[in-house]
């Protein structure tokens, strides 16, 4: 019962951060952030957000920093819109799953994969 309340509550804490992050920053360094997951503490005392960046161009350990640095503001909108009593402190680290995806799949529409062998002699004789 307590793993449903926590994934419950994981993902709440997600909408809300990404809420919070589009209506409520003013900071442009914030522009393209986007909330990927949450992960609690088993006591809900603190909180790792993993975020992406969808410009390339972007520094993301500034990004990493000043959102760190915005972190308490964050917590304390957050503790507005929850309802629970206590929120958890925020660490904000940055999600390279998806540049990663997106160099593999470059590399591999760079390669020339035929589906003929090159060399008949090649090819495995059925027995």
């Amino acid at each position: 019962m307590a793993k449903v309340n926590s994934n419950r509550k994981k993902e709440l804490i997600k909408i809300k951060l990404s809420t919070i992050l589009q209506k409520s920053s003013n900071n442009p360094k914030f522009l393209g952030v986007t909330i990927i997951s949450v992960n609690l503490s088993p006591d809900s005392a603190s909180a790792v957000v993993l975020y992406s960046v969808f410009n390339p161009k972007v520094d993301t350990a500034e990004v990493t920093q000043a959102l760190n640095a915005a972190s308490g503001f964050f917590q304390a909108k957050l503790a507005k819109t929850l309802k629970s009593r206590n929120t958890p402190r925020l660490r904000f680290v940055f999600d390279g799953g998806f540049d990663h995806a997106d160099r593999i799949s470059q590399l591999l529409d760079q390669i020339d994969i035929t589906d003929e062998p090159e060399d008949p002699a090649d090819e495995p004789e059925d027995l």
